[in-house]
């Protein structure tokens, strides 16, 4: 059952220069240990070059005040808005800030000590995270899982090792070749290092479906808010995105299979079943939206022999 995720206290942080985000992506995982979601402060501070930085009224809107370099301030909330350019690279993520003195406004995060990928505070304007009673398979994304995290894996081979009997399964139910499965997981998540913070090893986002409402289907249980990279009109930047989250890693799989089966975006893909090379490069088309994604499956699927599961 969903557990709803703890709104998280107001975090602090130091402007600073941050580093970029991470990009993103059943009984096989059984003697791994779940864990619950640890709490996420932002990590160690180091001093933006920049000897100023703008407080302002609205993301990118009216001018404030000037905030002195190392100025702590306390992160009310997160949320996107228009394009910066930061040291840190291109985000389009804004968070609201209260000084010391009470002052409150809106700063590029490109300039925050938070160094993660996870929000360190709620997503602004959304409210406390949890299932719509009324609408099974949707509701308000969190900024923490809703359940126990699975632990990072130690290498890519052991990723592959847990992961392929779900892939297989998938084929079986959907369609889809276990070595495009396979290597889809391993470049999504690092080679199981990372899992959208929500045991979510396919990059699936939940579909925002009104002002404060995203549908995550009922294979997933919630969804969780994190960094992530994307490109847009051949611009690369981090966003704020909403993720799927699941309780076990067979969820994630079979919920990825089903994604590729019943999306009409992916339909010419599965002509092509017993290709996987076909499959995959059709899949690629859609999926990702950069442009050598499916250049990165391919080189995976050579390099950890994925065509063995299919």
């Amino acid at each position: 059952m969903l557990r709803p995720a703890a709104v998280l206290p107001a975090a602090l942080a130091v402007l600073v220069l941050a580093a970029p985000a991470a990009a993103t992506t059943g009984g096989a995982v059984a003697p791994r240990q779940a864990s619950a979601p640890a709490p996420l402060t932002p990590g160690p501070a180091t001093t933006t070059t920049a000897p100023s930085l703008a407080l302002r009224a609205a993301p990118a809107g009216r001018l404030l005040a000037r905030l002195a370099r190392g100025t702590r301030v306390t992160v009310e909330c997160q949320r996107n808005g228009p394009l910066a350019t930061t040291a840190a690279g291109a985000t389009r993520v804004w968070a609201r800030v209260r000084t010391a003195t009470g002052r409150r406004g809106y700063v590029s995060d490109g300039y925050l000590a938070t160094r993660t990928s996870a929000l360190v505070a709620p997503y602004c304007g959304i409210g406390a995270a949890g299932p719509d009673p009324a609408v099974a398979g949707q509701g308000r994304c969190g900024s923490v899982s809703p359940f126990a995290l699975i632990p990072p894996f130690a290498d890519a081979r052991q990723f592959v090792t847990a992961v392929a009997p779900a892939a297989q399964a998938s084929r079986d139910t959907y369609g889809v070749p276990p070595s495009v499965t396979l290597a889809q997981a391993v470049l999504e998540t690092g080679g199981g290092k990372v899992a959208a913070l929500a045991n979510n090893f396919f990059g699936m986002k939940a579909q925002n479906v009104a002002a404060s409402t995203w549908r995550w289907e009922d294979l997933a249980g919630g969804c969780v808010f994190k960094k992530t990279w994307e490109v847009r009109a051949g611009r690369s930047a981090t966003e704020i995105a909403a993720f799927r989250a699941y309780p076990t890693l067979e969820a994630s799989v079979l919920d990825h299979g089903r994604r590729l089966a019943t999306n009409p975006a992916y339909a010419a893909a599965f002509q092509h079943t017993d290709d996987p090379v076909r499959f995959l490069r059709e899949i690629a088309r859609r999926y990702a939206t950069d442009p050598a994604y499916a250049d990165k499956l391919l080189d995976l699927r050579r390099r950890y022999a994925l065509a063995q599961y299919d």
